[in-house]
């Protein structure tokens, strides 16, 4: 991974990461899966815990996440929690999917430190954009109207940290490489591969729980609050 370079950044455009950078997508999910636990233990009479669901969506996830879209397996791992407790009505697992997704979606929320920086960045003339890996539910919270540009994998045909990412979304924008930050929550596939891209980056870890140990020189801030005072505009063209 190149050396990273030190703040403040002259730059033109910020890319965030989403899904933990910008909004809590951890807090939604529990939010749908309590809901999706509460109704399926009323439907089948015995107790399903949100542990349950985690871990037969992770079971289908594994055996033919290739064959499947997310939301496919969400819905295979709600009927097969029917199933093993003798129930087998498809619209119980209709019902159990709309449960879930309307609790994780209305549930979704930016952190405290995301809109008044955002916003001190746009009145500034930066250009902000997304760059995630998640779904299309987390581009329709209220915080993108912030955003001028909004990319994610569902676009792209492909994921972070794969470089071609990186390369799109930059062309999407409209972005000059050299002119371009990334802000993101993990290092594997935010900061570090907009690094090797030749773009600047930055981690957030509002935990202060990653590990930077092996990237010495990472820029980490702990709040989005202290970006501003961390880039400038350019001065020339």
């Amino acid at each position: 991974m190149p050396p990273a370079s030190r703040a403040p950044y002259a730059i033109t455009h910020i890319f965030f990461d989403v899904d933990g950078t910008l909004v809590d997508f951890r807090a939604s999910l529990r939010a749908g899966l309590e809901a999706a636990a509460t109704l399926l233990s009323e439907r089948t009479g015995r107790l399903v815990t949100p542990a349950v669901l985690t871990e037969t969506r992770d079971r289908f996830y594994q055996q033919g996440r290739e064959r499947r879209t997310l939301t496919e397996v969400r819905a295979a791992s709600f009927q097969q929690v029917l199933a093993e407790r003798g129930v087998t009505d498809p619209d119980a697992a209709a019902e159990a999917s709309r449960v879930f997704y309307e609790a994780r979606d209305g549930a979704l929320a930016a952190y405290d430190d995301v809109v008044e920086p955002l916003r001190v960045l746009r009145e500034r003339g930066f250009r902000l954009a997304t760059a995630t890996n998640g779904n299309a539910a987390l581009m329709r919270t209220p915080v993108m109207d912030l955003m001028h540009v909004l990319f994610g994998a569902e676009e792209a045909g492909l994921a972070k940290p794969h470089p071609a990412f990186f390369e799109a979304a930059l062309a999407k924008a409209g972005a000059e490489t050299s002119r371009s930050l990334m802000v993101g929550d993990r290092i594997d596939n935010d900061v570090a591969p907009a690094l090797a891209a030749g773009m600047h980056g930055v981690l957030l870890d509002r935990e202060g729980t990653v590990d930077t140990s092996a990237d010495p020189g990472m820029p980490v801030i702990r709040s989005l609050r202290d970006l501003p005072s961390m880039v400038v505009l350019p001065d020339g063209p």
